[in-house]
């Protein structure tokens, strides 16, 4: 499970490591490993060091090992304010999203903490619950320790709170928060996306599919998901019945929903595809299915959306849409880093994940 690692945690585990709780300060002071410290370790200047921790390219790449290898021995950590002096970076972005135990977070997390590393760039993660109050405050908290830049997923920041942002530090956007996307903007094509699936399902042979998600009407994933549910069912002249609507995208709401589909196919309702909001949500609902002993695909498909790990795994394995997640974490780190180029922003491929809970 993955934990939220917000800045204010980060200082308080350094702190914590370097001046431990009821002991005298004078008495934790330690041992500060210096440049020099390092020079001498590996037989070099001092100013080859500071070469080789601002990554300049003209450094012999055996000295480089070496330095390098010194710097792993000493445990030297770079002095970051004066990094930034010199270089105008301070070695660290931040990623700020709604739920970082989601899979689909989770699994983005890892690619843009990855990401970053391979440039020599540190991340800071932090997660908001999509709620306006908390995303201003973990972006204060971050930016108190200048970050070269910000991923973001904002689900209750408004253009305002952004065009704010923006004289501050640079930012990429991840996710359709706004009506009109523009340069930071990094998306999935969530309403394709979603039409191209149930039209799947219908050419499939499926006349009776269910939406599991929200009802939400502004311009985020989730409404931009039901919105190409509802265009490709009218596309094949499909009436679309009732939303099976959630209080909030996990598992065990979709296990809920589930239930209440298995109650409505019970009471004669026709259902015989669910598409669902999220995987994880699926996730739910294939359990809930099983429960209520409603075998798929025979009886009803069911397909979800991200393509987490554990859609890999489930029985049946889950049909869904499978966004280019790692293209979205370098499009998104290179924003952050003001390295992007003209055409990084729009949006990323997709593909049609086809498997057992739909085609059996």
């Amino acid at each position: 499970m993955w934990r939220a690692l917000t800045s204010s945690s980060v200082l308080g585990s350094w702190a914590g490591a370097f001046f431990p709780r009821g002991k005298p300060f004078e008495h934790n002071l330690v041992a500060v490993v210096t440049q020099q410290d390092v020079a001498d370790r590996a037989g070099v200047g001092r100013r080859t060091v500071s070469h080789v921790v601002t990554d300049f390219p003209h450094v012999n790449p055996a000295v480089r090992e070496r330095v390098l290898r010194a710097i792993d021995e000493l445990g030297y950590v770079p002095n970051r304010a004066a990094q930034r002096l010199r270089t105008g970076r301070g070695g660290v972005i931040a990623l700020v999203v709604p739920e970082i135990g989601v899979g689909y977070f989770g699994q983005l997390a890892h690619l843009v903490v990855e990401e970053a590393a391979a440039r020599g760039v540190g991340t800071i993660v932090a997660q908001t619950h999509g709620l306006r109050e908390r995303e201003l405050v973990e972006i204060e908290r971050i930016l108190a320790l200048q970050p070269d830049g910000l991923i973001l997923s904002p689900l209750g920041l408004t253009a305002a709170d952004l065009a704010a942002l923006d004289v501050r530090t640079a930012v990429a956007l991840i996710g359709e928060r706004f009506a009109e996307p523009d340069a930071r903007t990094i998306v999935v094509d969530n309403e394709s996306a979603s039409a191209e699936l149930v039209a799947h399902l219908v050419a499939s042979g499926r006349t009776c599919v269910a939406y599991v998600g929200g009802t939400q009407e502004e311009p985020r994933f989730d409404s931009l998901r039901r919105t190409g549910y509802l265009s490709a069912l009218a596309e094949a002249g499909l009436q679309a019945p009732p939303i099976v609507e959630l209080a909030d995208y996990t598992t065990p709401e979709g296990h809920a929903a589930g239930l209440e589909l298995v109650r409505r196919i019970r009471a004669g309702e026709s259902v015989d595809a669910v598409f669902c909001v999220t995987d994880e949500v699926a996730l739910g609902v294939l359990r809930a299915l099983h429960d209520g002993g409603v075998r798929v695909p025979d009886e009803v498909a069911v397909a979800g959306f991200d393509d987490i790990a554990e859609a890999r795994y489930a029985t049946p394995r889950l049909t869904t849409v499978a966004p280019d997640t790692a293209q979205l974490a370098r499009r998104a780190v290179a924003a952050a880093l003001g390295d992007a180029p003209a055409d990084a922003a729009g949006r990323i491929p997709h593909r049609l994940q086809l498997r057992e809970s739909t085609d059996g």
